[in-house]
């Protein structure tokens, strides 16, 4: 067929029509294929906002009769998290006392609570933990801060009722209490064991823990990693006895031995400036470890001897399935002895978040972590206070005693009494009528 004749049949009207019809066609397919395609988007999106908005505005209706007796001790049992102690609490049962309703006493319908809370714990951590609680009931709740003080206020409302709170906190700091928590500082023995990949993901980033610095050339990566990231390191340095040539140091060696071994020491780790002196023979004489001592302090190296570490588990509890908790109540109890202490750890990889969140509730109820360099400094600073303190003390006791011997000596001096004028001219008249 030529071109011409398919121009001819084209130009006929029957042909015309039929090529509009078809284009109409293609073309209301594709409008309506767009129009369903944006109505579903539309849909599903609108079922998304919905269900989002559902959640954000769905809560735990209360269940206001169960709460009316558990509400107010579990609210005690948020504070005990925190190691407040009973006696810190005063709480104000209304709902038992029938108290008329405009009665100014009653502030809520069911109690009242005062809590002292020490000055070293921050009323935002308190309010934290209250608010997740007391909205988890499904109760609502204000909070209103004094912004000088920081003590705060919870204010605990029924969501279905305009009436008066059900119940109301009142936090307040007070300088006249403390927590029974001690400070201690966990040195890691075996972070050498760690993947590159564990010493990123679980130490790196926590701040609470010092470090034993492998020393081996096949672990340099992990070395790099704990001076780029400006970990707390130490060194851990042994002392043998006399025949025991693998130890850094032995008994044999004189003081010009001891010297030699530092300066050599120093030089191979200069960037290190704590060490940790640990015993491996049982006869070490502690004049042993004292020259140590001294030749590394010259050389500004702090030194924690092994008699300065406290020990947290026995052979047998190491190998406890339930080390973690035998650690933790450990920890507790030594703590309770001295309220400072140092410890080296060693944590299996795969235990070692269960035994960081151990330490978190521990922080949490009061006990301070620090790395060694942290627990020295405040330690110094502990101990100037102390100093102070003393010295104050001997001063006022020495003002006392000087404002008794003053007193005393002020109350045992007589002064002459004068006698009385009109006396004295009595008796001058009468000696001299005796005279006369």
């Amino acid at each position: 067929m030529t071109i011409n004749k398919i121009k001819s049949k084209l130009r006929s009207f029957p042909n015309k029509l039929i090529i509009i019809i078809v284009l109409i066609t293609i073309t209301a397919i594709l409008l309506l294929t767009k129009f369903f395609l944006k109505d579903d988007q539309r849909n599903g999106n609108n079922t998304k906002n919905s269900e989002e908005v559902n959640n954000g505005n769905d809560h735990v209706k209360p269940d206001l009769e169960l709460l009316e007796n558990n509400l107010e001790p579990g609210i005690d049992s948020v504070f005990a998290n925190f190691g407040i102690k009973k006696e810190w609490i005063t709480t104000q049962n209304i709902k038992n006392q029938k108290l008329p309703v405009k009665t100014p006493l009653k502030d809520a319908e069911w109690f009242t609570k005062t809590v002292l809370i020490p000055k070293d714990l921050s009323s935002i951590e308190v309010n934290a933990d209250l608010s997740r609680y007391i909205k988890g009931t499904g109760l609502q709740l204000s909070v209103n801060e004094n912004i000088i003080t920081k003590d705060i206020v919870l204010v605990i409302n029924n969501p279905d009722s305009a009436k008066l709170p059900l119940a109301k906190i009142f936090v307040n700091h007070s300088d006249k209490i403390t927590r029974d928590g001690g400070t201690i500082c966990i040195i890691l023995n075996n972070i050498g064991e760690y993947k590159q990949e564990e010493i990123e993901k679980l130490l790196l980033n926590k701040s609470e823990f010092s470090f034993v610095f492998p020393r081996n050339l096949d672990e340099i990566d992990t070395q790099n990693k704990l001076l780029h990231n400006k970990k707390d390191v130490l060194i851990n340095l042994t002392v043998g006895g006399k025949d025991d040539y693998e130890s850094d140091f032995n008994t044999s060696l004189d003081e010009k031995g001891i010297r030699e071994k530092v300066k050599s020491f120093s030089s191979d780790f200069p960037a290190i400036s704590k060490v940790i002196l640990t015993r491996t023979g049982q006869d070490i004489q502690p004049s042993v470890m004292r020259s140590i001592t001294e030749e590394l302090n010259k050389f500004n190296i702090s030194v924690v001897n092994d008699s300065d570490l406290t020990k947290l588990l026995t052979k047998q509890e190491e190998e406890s399935r339930d080390r973690l908790s035998i650690l933790t109540d450990n920890l507790k109890s030594k703590t309770s002895i001295s309220k400072n202490i140092i410890a080296m750890l060693s944590i299996d990889p795969g235990e070692f978040e269960h035994f960081y969140d151990e330490v978190m509730i521990l922080k949490k109820s009061g006990y301070k972590f620090y790395n060694f360099t942290e627990f020295m400094n405040k330690k110094t600073e502990t101990d100037k206070q102390v100093k102070l303190d003393e010295e104050k003390l001997k001063e006022q006791k020495e003002q006392k005693i000087k404002h008794d011997i003053k007193k005393t000596d002020k109350k045992n001096t007589t002064i002459p009494k004068q006698p009385d004028k009109k006396q004295q001219k009595t008796k001058t008249s009468t000696n001299d009528r005796k005279k006369k």
